[in-house]
């Protein structure tokens, strides 16, 4: 058998290339994979707390040691929001797919409105499993207060226009490491939501060595 396969390439030398080229594909291809670098830090996070959908506590000191992406939108959202929670929701995936420890993290811009029980039936409607993504609301002066001097992103008031409610906010996804420090703000689109994905694994597996 073994001699009839010799024959074969020796009559066949374009076979014997092709199959010389995909083993040393195979071989070469992860020594060359780029592997992102962490990215550097940018500031650090002051201490916080906002109210999770069980209606208890949660800000930094539930967030301290785990490397998470924040993101800021509402519920009543007609323009950006859905975009960004489609995003999110593909960022779960890969995250429960990979098993990597990285948490989604959502703070609403609509604190009045937002309720502790509307954010828990959103996530519930947007497929947010608890062990990955979490909602965070509070009172306004809080909310205000992290989004604004914290994350250093705009926050404005709501408005109503031709009868759509509406709050200005970042689109922004921001990476923060496990000591609580923004390493990265990341555009809530789909070369950003990979950058920012890479970006994080680089980050996990900084918090690791």
């Amino acid at each position: 058998m073994f001699e009839k396969i010799v024959e074969g390439f020796k009559k066949s030398p374009y076979l014997w290339t092709a199959v010389v080229s995909m083993i040393v594909i195979t071989i070469v291809t992860p020594l060359t994979r780029r592997v992102p670098q962490p990215p550097p830090v940018v500031s650090a996070l002051p201490e916080f707390t906002l109210t999770g959908p069980d209606g208890k506590p949660f800000g930094s000191r539930e967030l301290a040691g785990r490397t998470y992406i924040a993101s800021f939108l509402f519920t009543r959202c007609q323009s950006v929001c859905p975009m960004i929670t489609q995003h999110l929701v593909g960022l779960q995936a890969r995250i429960l797919h990979d098993k990597i420890p990285l948490t989604l993290v959502s703070i609403t811009v609509d604190p009045e409105n937002d309720t502790p029980s509307v954010l828990k039936a959103f996530a519930e409607k947007s497929g947010a499993s608890g062990s990955v993504w979490t909602f965070l609301t509070g009172s306004r002066t809080s909310v205000t207060e992290i989004v604004e001097k914290g994350f250093t992103v705009g926050m404005g008031a709501p408005t109503v226009t031709n009868g759509l409610m509406d709050v200005a906010h970042s689109q922004k996804l921001i990476l923060v490491d496990s000591r609580g420090r923004i390493r990265g703000f990341y555009d809530a689109s789909g070369e950003g939501v990979d950058e920012i994905y890479a970006r994080a694994e680089a980050v996990v597996g900084e918090t690791l060595l």
